[in-house]
């Protein structure tokens, strides 16, 4: 069955509106989001500036959008993948590999995520509402499912586990972005994981042991 005109619009539409996206990537990441222009952007997508308006609001919609498209498909592949696991500890794995491929793979995107954007307390206020939001609950539904197995500890609260658990993969993007020689980012995955569940694991006692 031919193709309707209505789905090759939207197809299309679809098509230019990731090319904005990867341009606006480009862009910020090489002049700065903060002094970047639109007009910037539209130069680098090859469209006229009012185009960008059809898709985006303005710079920040066009810098939120960017995240959101990019979250939402690691969200997406985070899920098909915890799905098949039973082990929490697994599960996570998963995750801190996939956030450290994600970025390893795009360095800028990596430098507008760790640099640019973390100085714009609006920007990320709005930000952790979006997609982000979801990613940490992806987080806080694997350390919740720990806890009740009982293979992570009940007396860490989950808030504070997802500080850890993101706080520790967020510094380590970070400093790999900012050293000169940058080496394979995702082979952090597995040591990390297993410094951080040493400190998750529950403490058997003797009693356990008996």
């Amino acid at each position: 069955m031919p193709e309707s005109r209505t789905a090759r619009e939207i197809s299309s539409r679809e098509t230019k509106r990731r090319g904005i996206l990867l341009a606006a990537i480009q862009v910020f990441a090489k002049k700065g989001y903060f002094a970047a222009r639109m007009s910037d952007v539209a130069h680098e997508a090859g469209v006229a500036d009012g185009t960008l308006y059809l898709y985006f609001e303005g710079k920040e919609d066009l810098l939120i959008s960017v995240f959101d498209d990019v979250l939402n498909r690691f969200c997406v592949r985070a899920r098909e993948e915890i799905t098949e696991l039973d082990d929490p500890v697994a599960k996570l794995r998963v995750l801190v590999r996939l956030h450290l491929q994600s970025l390893s793979n795009d360095r800028a995107l990596a430098h507008i995520l760790q640099i640019e954007t973390r100085h714009s307390r609006r920007f990320m206020n709005v930000f952790t509402r979006g997609r982000l939001g979801e990613y940490l609950g992806l987080i806080r539904g694997v350390i919740e499912e720990g806890q009740e197995a009982g293979c992570f500890r009940r007396d860490v609260p989950p808030a504070l586990a997802i500080n850890v658990v993101f706080g520790a993969v967020d510094e380590l993007v970070t400093s790999w972005l900012l050293t000169e020689e940058p080496t394979d980012l995702v082979r952090y995955h597995a040591p990390l994981v297993d410094l951080l569940c040493t400190g998750l694991l529950a403490q058997t006692t003797p009693d356990d042991q008996s």
